[in-house]
């Protein structure tokens, strides 16, 4: 069903991206490593689960995001290592994996039991037996780590050693592939540094696909088939409603849920920006915490302000007397953290509806 607000774990509700599902499945085919990216709640996990689930692959996932609130913004391999538990638990009772894991350093069997040493186990090990599983069967194990740019918190390296561990899955086992997700674009990138010489990543040949919003006639004909899925009626112009929430489908599907709930079109797109400015203040809280300054630029830019120097001339009358190298390297972690983007020269917020709520909140 379209009007579902959780991922999508099947192709037959994954609506439209025929091109990204072929890109996707040549991809993981082709390559050892493919990076997927996109905006927030544009669909990537959707495209990804969807995928995985129809290819029928051995899949361990991991959540970058929840692992970094989890620990409380600094990544432990205790935290790590419990994430993995319950992943093998999950997969072992599906795949009968645990026989393979039997005799390996740091696993604690008992039954269909899986416990993880976090002191003895040793992570390239363990992937290595996976990988034997997977290639005395016929199958691909695949590692998909979602917003994979939190993982430069594990530890004290910057998370250099779990690049490390990437970088031997590559090179040594041929049966694994490495599926890494980020809607922060420019910090993940920075996180995997793939043309870094002093990273373990440096050199390495991957794919990169990018989920893009929906076009606006492909924003309409989404909402008409939802509704047609619900048996709904539509009695107003969908067209108007696309032209406020635009072509992130994260939005459209917290619409269609919120006008079957209210069967009222103004009441569900004020729910859509009140559930939305929820979500957002919590993001702009953390970004706070950085800066103050990264809130007060993104208040300008989406009132209208959108050159270098009229932001410069703002801060400045504001008292805030930045130098020009850190106003650049401000509005270049604001882009690096899909905030803002950049066309010809002049910066606006990423989407929207985005702009919309920032603007609300930062009044």
């Amino acid at each position: 069903m379209l009007f579902d607000t959780r991922p999508k774990t099947k192709l037959e509700d994954l609506f439209d991206r025929i091109d990204e599902r072929k890109a996707f499945e040549d991809a993981l085919y082709n390559y050892p490593l493919v990076v997927v990216t996109g905006l927030r709640r544009v669909g990537k996990s959707s495209l990804i689960k969807a995928m995985l689930n129809e290819l029928q692959e051995i899949t361990l996932f991991l959540d970058g995001r929840s692992l970094y609130s989890s620990s409380g913004g600094n990544i432990t391999k205790f935290r790590l290592i419990s994430h993995i538990e319950k992943e093998l638990a999950r997969v072992s009772l599906k795949h009968k994996i645990i026989k393979f894991l039997k005799e390996l350093r740091g696993i604690s069997i008992k039954g269909n039991s899986i416990t993880l040493i976090r002191k003895e186990l040793d992570l390239s090990s363990l992937m290595e037996r996976l990988n034997e599983f997977a290639a005395k069967n016929g199958r691909n194990i695949i590692l998909y780590i979602d917003e994979a740019q939190y993982l430069k918190y594990y530890g004290s390296r910057g998370g250099k050693d779990l690049l490390t561990l990437l970088a031997f899955i590559y090179d040594n086992l041929h049966n694994t592939k490495l599926v890494i997700t980020g809607s922060e674009i420019g910090l993940l990138h920075d996180f995997l540094r793939f043309s870094d010489y002093e990273s373990p990543l440096y050199g390495r040949a991957y794919s990169e696909i990018c989920i893009e919003p929906f076009k606006r006639k492909t924003s309409i004909e989404f909402l008409k088939k939802g509704f047609a899925q619900i048996n709904l009626p539509v009695s107003f112009d969908i067209e108007e409603v696309v032209d406020i929430l635009d072509g992130i489908p994260g939005y459209l599907v917290l619409f269609g849920v919120k006008y079957r709930e209210f069967l009222d079109v103004k009441e569900a797109i004020e729910k859509v920006f009140s559930y939305l400015s929820g979500m957002i203040s919590s993001e702009l809280k953390e970004l706070e915490k950085r800066s103050p300054r990264y809130l007060k630029i993104l208040k300008h830019i989406a009132a209208g302000v959108d050159s270098w120097a009229g932001l410069k001339r703002l801060l400045i009358a504001s008292d805030d007397q930045i130098s020009d190298s850190r106003l650049y390297e401000t509005l270049n972690i604001l882009q690096q953290t899909s905030w803002i983007k950049k066309t010809n020269g002049k910066y606006d917020i990423v989407d929207p509806v985005l702009r919309r709520v920032i603007s609300k909140i930062l009044e």
